[in-house]
């Protein structure tokens, strides 16, 4: 039971991570980013092979929030005229097009095999308690993650990402750069993704273009909707909750001698389930965004 518990609160701070840069660009932005899961694979994935050929784990690490800041400006440049349906449309194909193009070649990355047996960093220090440490680890670049974004979110540049996603031809009458701002809001929220990929590719040790996969993203929306679009804490909860309601339930064929299958099965439509009703009953989810008024230059908390 303690061995699950780590490994819950382990993959809640890594999801809780990637949430977080998803609400960044959605919640604050209003970017409809439907491509999350490229930005973590481009982590996992450069991480793993540099640390793989022997570059040290920040190092690696670092590189993967390069290049996929990277790849977020390559997605924001063919889409600084589109609107939120199109920008969808633009960054699931960009996603599903990368994801596509790793499972296809095996000379680097192994192809649809993945790779297996990537180093967990310092592990030979720890030993047994190499998990325990793992989510100390983890907490830590999560609290990171964390006050910078909302530091982010409480500065003059924050402000004007909120304008954008309340009225953006306002913005653009007010002389903002439009596009500037939401490629730097694609790209922040790129590299802190990029971050939480790289933080499960050494835990779990194994990665696949399977990994990154469609469901991915959007069981990262599911923890943004649940928890509260907008909100910093609404979202960790979210996390919290979905990432237990994904996790216990794979107890469950242990439990209710349940094929793996039908787990599965009820696993992704409890979650659906989930959604539609926060959808419908309470959109703004469990912690809502606090508004803000801003006035002669100050901000002020609302409602």
């Amino acid at each position: 039971m303690l061995a699950f518990l780590i490994h819950f609160l382990v993959m809640t701070g890594i999801f809780a991570i990637v949430a977080l840069s998803l609400n960044f660009q959605v919640g604050l932005t209003g970017l409809s980013n439907f491509g999350q899961a490229a930005f973590m694979l481009i982590g996992a994935y450069t991480s793993a092979m540099m640390y793989m050929a022997g570059v040290p784990f920040v190092f690696g690490v670092l590189a993967g929030m390069v290049v996929s800041s990277i790849f977020a400006l390559i997605i924001a440049l063919p889409s600084h005229n589109l609107r939120a349906d199109y920008w969808a449309i633009v960054s699931i194909a960009a996603a599903e097009s990368l994801r596509l193009f790793v499972n296809n070649e095996k000379w680097l990355a192994e192809g649809p095999f993945g790779i297996r047996g990537i180093p967990r960093p310092l592990s030979s220090l720890f030993g047994d308690s190499y998990t325990l440490f793992y989510l100390v680890f983890v907490v830590v670049c999560l609290a990171a993650v964390y006050f910078a974004l909302e530091r982010l979110n409480r500065s003059p540049f924050g402000r004007v990402l909120r304008g954008l996603r309340e009225a953006e031809d306002l913005m653009e009458a007010l002389g903002k750069d439009v596009f500037r701002f939401k490629a730097l809001a694609m790209i922040v929220g790129g590299l802190v993704a990029a971050l939480g990929g790289s933080l499960y590719a050494h835990y779990i040790t194994f990665i696949s273009p399977e990994t990154f996969a469609p469901d991915v993203t959007f069981l990262i929306w599911t923890m943004m909707i649940v928890g509260g679009s907008g909100n910093a804490k609404g979202v960790l909860l979210g996390a919290l909750v979905i990432t237990l309601l994904n996790t216990s339930t794979r107890l469950l064929k242990d439990y209710l001698y349940l094929p793996s299958s039908l787990v599965a099965a009820l696993r992704t439509l409890s979650i659906g389930v989930l959604t539609i009703g926060f959808v419908v009953a309470r959109p703004q989810g469990i912690l809502p965004e606090r508004r803000h008024v801003v006035s002669y230059g100050k901000e002020e908390g609302g409602s």
